[in-house]
């Protein structure tokens, strides 16, 4: 945890010099920095907020409405009496039966969270896969730009070498602008390769939101720290749980949810109110005490609306005032007080019938997305596989040509040092054997692109899986040994072994506690 703070304040403070050897960043860091600066998984975190704050709000349907009410009239006018009433009263009101109503209402809220749920993951899993991809061209660029640094250093040390010759008749001068005709197309891809991996880098630092002020290393030893498999000895399973999968099949629900609201509008309404409080004639402090109970009734039967309410009251002493829905107030004495009142708005939901078939259509299209999103996922996985099979199959081919250049690329120098071959053809072997490595290479990381794209599809954890893992120290592999050969050919001094570096283990892909598949 220290690391990975100290890493982001790092770049949180956009130092502009390049980090120290033991921060060079891998592939962890950098999915875990660009994850946790980019805005639009921020954004989408502070959107699954809301979803609670609805929650709460529905769940107070099924608690009493308390409110306190003030009503006076005063009337003080020429050739009448003067009258003054106050009414303050304590008023009350449940909800006893919507027709389960709420209660779906607040289903249809927990299934939006989880559809949006379903939707972080996938930016996430699109945000980790740029993040990834973007990391895996820039350490392949890095490497192959090695192999084009150290053989162009090489080079130029032989070059001083054959200049001296030259100068002495001891190289024909054919041979010397044959070499010259090679250099130019050498420098060529040299210059390539060194642009290629000047766009990764901002390729990368574009993914993991920084600035292209931000200087970073990456750890290059990447490839003697993964272990690949034979995907051809692996059976792959589905995950029924795909963002992609599950989302369907909430909105699914979701559409069935809003069918049966509409189904279930006829089912009345059932409220129960109460009110207590006083009254006077005289000011402040209220001399009469009333209080009432009040039923109500609300239906919709067809696009036709019925509401029905009842209320009664009493008046303990004095004279109140009654205030009856749709007749405004009226006088009443002491005692019992009540009304009755009802309405019918004969088919005053003209939309209804548009409702209707809007929310059918919306059921078959959940449904029709559902069925094309099983399809489309298990196709991806199955077409996904079969191109990681193909990708594989060619990065042997391409590792036992490396391998046979490398071979023959030995007895080619041994024949140039006792001039049994010239230097031209000495260079084309060699040539030979770099495009080699950068065809290897690029078919290397084309399968753990290809593969960290099948493991997200079936839902296994992202650096440790049946395709490959991410060891936690250096691992000997074939690619890693040719790529030491290459080194030692084309180094006069050995060089150093690197040390084990340690994984860092991050949670997969950051979901919250209850994203889980």
């Amino acid at each position: 945890m220290c690391h990975k703070t100290w890493v982001l304040c790092l770049f949180l403070g956009f130092h502009s010099t390049p980090m120290l050897a033991e921060g060079k960043l891998l592939w962890e860091d950098c999915v875990w920095i660009g994850m946790e600066r980019n805005g639009n998984l921020g954004l989408e975190q502070m959107r699954s907020e809301i979803f609670p704050i609805l929650t709460k709000d529905k769940w107070k349907q099924y608690l009493p409405k308390l409110g306190v009410h003030y009503f006076g009239i005063f009337s003080k006018n020429q050739e009448q009496i003067d009258q003054e009433y106050r009414d303050v009263r304590l008023q009350i009101q449940q909800l006893l039966y919507d027709g389960g109503e709420t209660e779906r209402e607040k289903q249809k809220i927990e299934i939006r969270r989880l559809i949006h749920s379903e939707e972080k993951k996938l930016l996430r899993e699109k945000v980790f896969k740029s993040i990834s991809f973007s990391y895996f061209n820039s350490v392949k660029r890095l490497l192959v730009d090695s192999i084009y640094q150290l053989r162009s250093e090489l080079y130029h040390w032989e070059e001083k070498k054959r200049k001296k010759e030259s100068e002495l008749g001891l190289s024909p001068k054919g041979e010397l602008d044959q070499r010259k005709v090679w250099e130019v197309d050498f420098q060529s891809k040299k210059i390539h390769s060194e642009s290629a991996r000047k766009l990764a880098y901002l390729e990368l630092q574009q993914a993991m939101s920084l600035l292209p002020g931000v200087n970073f290393v990456l750890d290059t030893g990447l490839t003697e720290r993964i272990r690949i498999f034979d995907p051809n000895n692996i059976k792959t399973s589905f995950d029924e749980n795909h963002p992609i999968r599950k989302k369907a099949r909430l909105q699914m629900e979701l559409a069935e949810l809003d069918q049966e609201s509409l189904d279930n509008d006829w089912k009345p309404k059932l409220i129960l109110g109460g009110y207590l409080g006083k009254n006077g004639n005289a000011g402040f402090p209220l001399q009469n005490e009333i209080y009432g109970l009040s039923f109500g009734v609300q239906a919709n039967l067809g696009g036709t609306s019925f509401q029905t309410n009842t209320q009664n009251g009493i008046q303990s002493e004095g004279n109140g005032i009654q205030r009856i829905p749709g007749y405004g107030p009226q006088p009443v004495g002491p005692g019992e007080n009540s009304f009755q009142s009802g309405s019918i708005g004969l088919f005053d939901d003209i939309g209804r019938n548009k409702k209707i078939f809007d929310s059918k259509m919306s059921l078959l299209q959940a449904k029709s997305e559902w069925k094309q999103s099983e399809i489309l996922v298990l196709n991806q996985i199955q077409s996904t596989e079969i191109r990681l099979i193909e990708i594989y199959s060619k990065y042997n081919l391409y590792l036992e040509n490396t391998k046979s250049n490398l071979y023959q690329h030995r007895f080619k120098k041994e024949e140039r040092n006792q001039g049994i071959i010239s230097e031209i053809e000495y260079l084309k072997s060699e040539e030979d054997v770099f495009i080699g490595f950068e065809t290897l290479l690029d078919h290397y990381f084309q399968y753990l692109t290809t593969a960290l794209e099948l493991v997200l599809l079936i839902g296994e954890d992202p650096f440790d899986n049946r395709y490959y893992k991410l060891e936690s120290k250096t691992v000997p592999n074939d690619l890693t040994i040719v790529l030491e050969h290459w080194k030692q050919n084309t180094s006069s001094e050995n060089r150093k072994i690197n040390e084990p570096k340690l994984k860092r283990t991050y949670p997969f892909l950051m979901e919250d506690p209850y994203e889980t598949r």
